[in-house]
């Protein structure tokens, strides 16, 4: 009875000893995550503000760009305006908005003498257009900045104090709320609204509250001079640090159990030590390679690494990591061993990560699991940093979540396909079926793909200019999934492209009947099939007349090459010489000498001189050596001898035409 009773005073000394140790450990950890929390959360509003701040200043850049323009000004300082300044005023403001307006603003300009406002759309009359925007009333303030929300803009009207313009002059900035403030709109980790003159102006909804004491963050904007209060949304935190200090509870409380799993994955582990030297892992490592590529079934590979059967059971993905563009010729494939290094030495922090590595430029990581959200971000930060780092541009693709290893190969061919829509990742990093099922790849191609495209057309090369259109359209993509103004856009970007390509060619070949291409057919349809036809035609008709081009100029450079050769093989003449005379460089006429004539300069003019040499030897048969060298551009008559015995197989003397004839 008295050793139960021991044995209860201990238990319990040990539980409480184990609720105080948690309590301590837990409440460390939430001192910690709160700080790491508030310093993320003040990064993000900083990161979101900044990028606020640049349409704000690319709103005051522009009207300041304005100012300067010989319009404007012939606006400002004209009492009586005339038609025609009013309509290089409304171009102005119409170039402006029409190259910015994407990101959610519009200009207009205003003056109080005149009756009229002159917009991105326009002139207007001013009392209705002031009317229309809820300004009519506010216009006679004396503030500086009048800021007016509506329901689906808010609208600042600047005076003239800000810019020191003439007396009466103000500019109408007009921004869309779900355009402009797209990064605050509906947040899900916070509230935003503007504070302006002591008043709270709400993004999502056209409304006007009483400021609510220090509640929130105070953030000063550029530009405009107004301020956005933050309110953040603490709930989503706290629910997280409850649901991580569970389990912190949890893991202590199975301590005990644990101590004698860790102690036999110690001794697994020096084992594994042992043989990481031995032939056998590297047979392991690659019978998994083998396996993940299909090359062996699982029956045939043996057996597979120890992190691989740590991880069965498990969820797991597949996560593959490539260079971008592997066919690039600058590329240093020695960075890219660097890369790999520094991307298994990221991921070591984690024991249970599994590495393969597939080829010379690529290599697979299997990711016990992990939420796609920490992937991305993961992965993000660190190919972000490789590109910095090694200068060599990666790209990653997460397969579904498996659970059976015998999913291996299939979830690989998975990453595979992802990857085949690189092209149209337009600056991700992290791609996920998902982006191609629903469409959210944008079709778009990077300016690296454009600057190829536009080389092999240059060139004349219709196959590999085809190849990589092959990569631009991707049949995979469902065309419906695509919005039409992402289609107009990709149009857009197809059609600049060919209008490269004609500059180009026109400025180097001006033969060329480059305004006989109806590239502006391109543009003319929303179908992305009807596109692609389009756009191959046109690089098949381009490829076309540039081979044209060029046979006809090889024609030409072939029959000056033959004139100059014909006139002069009697000197010693160099290619140095016959570069002179048609005027290009020494290693562009050692190239196309080869390619005109179909064999290298010394070769070729040593046989049209034995020809030459066979003719006169027909004609003079009692000619000496000596002057037969001389005659035939020789310096001496022992290199013309060694020359003729190399090509003929017998020297000048042994040559007998009626012989050679007679056999």
């Amino acid at each position: 009875m008295l050793k139960n009773e021991r044995k209860n005073i201990m238990i319990s000394k040990k539980v409480w000893a184990f609720l105080i140790f948690s309590a301590i450990i837990i409440f460390l950890f939430g001192v910690s995550e709160y700080k790491e929390y508030k310093k993320e959360e003040n990064l993000r509003i900083e990161r979101v503000l900044n990028k606020i701040n640049l349409k704000i200043e690319l709103v005051m850049s522009s009207i300041g760009d304005l100012e300067t323009s010989e319009p404007i000004k012939e606006y400002y300082n004209s009492k009586e305006i005339s038609y025609y300044n009013l309509i290089k005023v409304l171009q102005e403001i119409q170039k402006k908005n029409n190259v910015y307006g994407k990101i959610g603003y519009a200009l207009s300009l205003g003056k109080e003498t005149s009756d009229i406002v002159v917009t991105g759309n326009g002139t207007r009359n001013k009392k209705e257009h002031l009317k229309k925007i809820g300004a009519l009333k506010k216009i006679e303030e004396d503030s500086k900045i009048i800021l007016i929300p509506k329901k689906k803009e808010i609208s600042f009207i600047l005076k003239n104090e800000i810019f020191n313009l003439e007396e009466g002059i103000f500019w109408i900035v007009t921004l869309d709320r779900e355009l402009f403030f797209s990064e605050l709109y509906d947040s899900e980790d916070g509230k935003w609204e503007i504070l302006k003159n002591n008043k709270i102006y709400s993004l999502d909804k056209d409304s006007v509250v009483k400021r609510r004491g220090s509640e929130g963050y105070i953030l000063r904007s550029s530009g405009l001079n107004f301020k956005f209060l933050y309110t953040p949304n603490n709930a989503s935190f706290y629910q997280m640090l409850f649901l991580k200090s569970f389990a912190i509870f949890v893991s202590l409380l199975l301590l005990a159990i644990l101590i004698d799993y860790s102690v036999r994955l110690y001794a697994e582990r020096k084992d594994l030590i042992g043989e990481i030297n031995s032939l056998s892992v590297v047979d392991r490592r690659k019978n998994l390679r083998d396996f993940v590529l299909g090359i062996r079934r699982i029956g045939e590979v043996g057996e597979l690494t120890r992190k691989v059967k740590a991880l069965q059971g498990r969820k797991l993905k597949i996560i593959l990591v490539e260079i971008f563009d592997s066919d690039d010729e600058g590329l240093d494939f020695k960075n890219f061993t660097l890369a790999r290094e520094y991307l298994k030495d990221s991921l070591s922090s984690d024991g249970v990560y599994e590495h393969i590595d597939i080829d010379y430029k690529s290599i697979a990581f299997i990711i016990p699991e992990e939420s796609d959200s920490v992937i991305e971000d993961a992965f993000h930060f660190i190919l972000e940093n490789i590109g910095q780092k090694y200068s060599v541009e990666l790209i990653a693709a997460v397969s579904n979540e498996f659970v059976s290893v015998e999913s291996f190969p299939q979830e690989y061919i998975t990453c595979k396909k992802i990857l085949d829509a690189k092209f149209m990742a337009k600056g991700r990093k992290v791609l996920f079926s998902e982006n191609i099922k629903s469409g959210k790849l944008i079709l778009t191609y990077p300016i690296e793909t454009e600057a190829k495209l536009v080389s092999k057309l240059l060139n004349g090369n219709l196959q590999g200019a085809k190849k990589i259109v092959d990569e631009i359209f991707l049949d995979r993509i469902n065309p419906e999934a695509m919005d039409k103004k992402d289609i107009k856009e990709f149009t857009g970007l197809l059609y600049n492209t060919l209008n490269r390509v004609v500059v180009q060619l026109k400025e180097f070949e001006s033969s060329l009947q480059c305004e006989n291409l109806d590239i502006e057919s391109i543009t003319k349809t929303g179908d992305l099939d009807k596109i692609r036809v389009i756009f191959n035609d046109l690089i098949s008709e381009i490829c076309k007349q540039k081979k044209s081009s060029e046979q006809d100029e090889n024609e030409a450079i072939r029959e000056k090459i033959k004139t100059y050769i014909d006139s002069n093989y009697h000197i010693d003449f160099s290619l140095d010489n016959l570069a002179d005379y048609l005027g290009l460089s020494f290693k562009y006429t050692s190239i196309l000498f080869k390619k005109v004539m179909g064999d290298n300069f010394k070769n070729y003019i040593n046989m049209y001189r034995i020809e030459k040499a066979k003719e006169i030897l027909k004609s003079k048969k009692d000619i000496k050596i000596k002057d037969l060298a001389e005659k035939l551009g020789y310096n001496s008559s022992n290199t013309f001898i060694r020359i003729f015995k190399k090509y003929e197989g017998i020297s000048p003397t042994q040559f007998n035409p009626e012989e050679i004839l007679e056999k």
